[in-house]
C-alpha cells in the first residue's frame, strides 16, 4: 500500500509516513522520530508549496495578457505559462490537486494584485479584472473550453 500510494501521489504518501513515525514515537528505538515525521512532512509540503508558486506564476500571466493593451509581451507571457505548466504537472498529485482547487479563489486574488503591480509599471492605464477567474483544467491548460486571453475574451 505505502509503495503504492508513494507512485500515485507522493504528497499524500509524505503526510501519511509523518504520521506512521509519529505513531510510533516513544520507543527505544534510536531514531528521532519526531524529526524525521516534520522533516518528511516538509517534503510534502515543499510540493505543494511550489504546485501553488506556480498556479500564481500562471494566473498573474494570464491577468496580465488580459489587461495588457500591447501585444509585444505576449508571445514571451505565452512560452513562460507553457513552461510553468510543464513544472506544475511533474509535482502535482491528486491531494496537492484537491487543496489547489480549495484555495483557487485565495491564489486568484493574489496573483491579480501581484499582476495589476506589475502592469502598472509598463501600461498604467491596464486594468486587471481581479474578478475573473480560471478553473484549475483551465489553469493547466487541460480544459477544451479555454479561450485564452490572447485570441479573445
Amino acid at each position: 500500500m505505502a509503495d503504492d500510494l508513494y507512485d500515485q501521489d507522493f504528497y499524500l504518501w509524505t503526510q501519511a509516513q509523518a504520521a506512521a513515525l509519529r505513531a510510533r514515537a516513544g520507543g527505544a528505538n534510536a531514531l528521532d522520530y519526531e524529526h524525521l515525521a516534520e522533516e518528511v512532512e516538509d517534503l510534502g509540503s515543499a510540493q505543494r508549496n511550489k504546485a501553488e508558486s506556480l498556479t500564481r506564476l500562471i494566473l498573474q500571466h494570464l491577468y496580465k495578457l488580459q489587461a495588457c493593451p500591447d501585444p509585444q509581451p505576449v508571445g514571451h507571457w505565452r512560452v513562460e505559462i507553457e513552461n510553468w505548466r510543464a513544472d506544475l504537472e511533474r509535482v502535482l498529485t491528486g491531494a496537492i490537486r484537491r487543496e489547489l482547487i480549495n484555495n483557487l479563489d485565495r491564489i486568484h486574488a493574489r496573483a491579480a494584485k501581484i499582476a495589476q503591480t506589475d502592469i502598472a509599471n509598463h501600461e498604467p492605464s491596464a486594468v486587471v479584472a481581479s474578478d475573473r477567474r480560471w478553473t484549475l483544467p483551465q489553469i493547466l491548460g487541460e480544459a477544451d473550453d479555454l479561450i485564452t486571453p490572447w485570441t479573445a475574451i
